[in-house]
Parts: structure tokens; C-alpha cells; sequence
């Protein structure tokens, strides 16, 4: 089992997301500045922490605890995607597809008004 905390306030990829038509007619969803400063910021963390032996090709539960700053409705599903892409890019998985990342069992969103954060939690299948 892996642990570790990533000291940065959770998001969201498809909130304010920017719609831009490409010249020959077709239209890309990029992702908000919010969401690449945040991306940006859990890559930054891994490189430096470096808390596994990377990337993961194997099949696992990755369980996320996300400690947000503010009681409002949140999107668990909007979080669990944005830290499975975040942690590919940064290279702690190969890939986020349904032979790597099985399960997201037990992942929640809490309220940390002092402390938000992303709480993380590999664990393999053959230690479940």
C-alpha cells in the first residue's frame, strides 16, 4: 500500500472549462487555468516527494480523501477524474483506465476549512 498527502486545494477538470474552435471547424474543451494550475501543482509535488516507484501498470484501488475549504455541493466523480489524470500526467500510474485504476473504493469528500488537501491511498489487489 501506498500513502501519501498532496498539500493542495482539490478540483474539478470540467468546471470553466474553455470551448475553442480550431480553423478547420472543429471544436477542442480545454481545460480552465484552475484546473492546470492544479494539475501543475500535484506534478510538482511528485517529483519532489516521489512517494512510489513509478508508474503503476498493475491493477489497484486508488482511494482519495479530498479535504475541501468550503461547504458547498461537491462532484466526487469531477475530483476522482481530475487526480487520476494529474497523477498519469505525473507519472504515479501508466494510465487511468479501468485495468489499472479497478476501484476508487472509499474515496470521500470532507470539509477542511484550514487545511485543504488530497489525502491519496494506493492499495494492489493481491493486498485487498
Amino acid at each position: 500500500m501506498i500513502k501519501f498527502t498532496i498539500p493542495v486545494r482539490p478540483r474539478t477538470k470540467k468546471n470553466h472549462s474553455s470551448i475553442v474552435t480550431l480553423k478547420n471547424g472543429r471544436t477542442l474543451l480545454l481545460p480552465s487555468k484552475q484546473y492546470k494550475e492544479f494539475e501543475k501543482r500535484v506534478c510538482a509535488f511528485i517529483n519532489q516527494s516521489k512517494p512510489t516507484s513509478m508508474p503503476i501498470d498493475m491493477p489497484c484501488n486508488l482511494k482519495c480523501t479530498f479535504y475541501k475549504e468550503k461547504n458547498f455541493r461537491s462532484d466526487l466523480m469531477g475530483y476522482m477524474q481530475a487526480i487520476a489524470d494529474a497523477l498519469v500526467k505525473a507519472k504515479v500510474f501508466v494510465d487511468d483506465n479501468s485495468n489499472i485504476i479497478v476501484s476508487t473504493d472509499g474515496s470521500k469528500v470532507l470539509l477542511d476549512r484550514e487545511n485543504p488537501r488530497i489525502e491519496v491511498e494506493i492499495s494492489f489487489l493481491d493486498e485487498m
